[in-house]
């Protein structure tokens, strides 16, 4: 038998502080990606590690971007986004979109990239996949928004290896 808390549920001693709160969340293990758009005709990128499969009828996917990440303003003001899910291999690339660039084609100097046929967002070839999705709805909560978007399609670029996870801070080493 379950007792209740005596004072009732959500009672504490004190509310969770921004920092116990993220020293927490270290601990979730979660895949990287870098999500890309288009804006003005240029690409632009950010590594994230928060993308949520939402439903399979339909495919669904959510994305939740900070609203004082320089991606968030271009992400509000698009159509569609394009989730490339990293490779082990792929930390460069995860730390390269995680560094402040200066944003569009600078971003990509050096880094090989496709247009998605479906969005003609960028899509990297040696990730494990690209998910494009049509933003359906934009939700904000407290200092982010959750991007909802409907799944348009899956490109496949590379089979039989390992996505790249970041937990405690730091990523896992290749091949764990």
């Amino acid at each position: 038998m379950v007792t209740p808390h005596p004072q009732g549920p959500g009672t504490l001693h004190r509310p969770v502080t921004a920092d116990e709160h993220r020293q927490a969340m270290r601990h979730l293990a979660t895949g990287v990606a870098v999500l890309t758009t288009r804006h003005d005709g240029l690409p632009h990128a950010m590594t994230l590690n928060t993308v949520l499969s939402v439903s399979t009828r339909p495919p669904t996917l959510l994305v939740s971007l900070g609203t004082q990440s320089r991606t968030h303003g271009i992400l509000h003001s698009a159509a569609c986004y394009t989730v490339n899910i990293l490779a082990s291999d792929q930390r460069h690339l995860a730390e390269r979109f995680a560094a402040k660039r200066p944003m569009g084609m600078s971003q990509f100097d050096g880094v090989p990239w496709e247009p998605s046929p479906i969005t003609g967002n960028p899509v990297l070839p040696d990730g494990l996949l690209a998910i494009d999705c049509r933003i359906g709805r934009r939700i904000p909560i407290a200092d982010h928004t959750l991007f909802i978007g409907d799944v348009l399609g899956v490109t496949p670029a590379r089979t039989g290896a390992a996505p790249l996870v970041f937990a405690c801070g730091d990523y896992e080493p290749e091949g764990r």
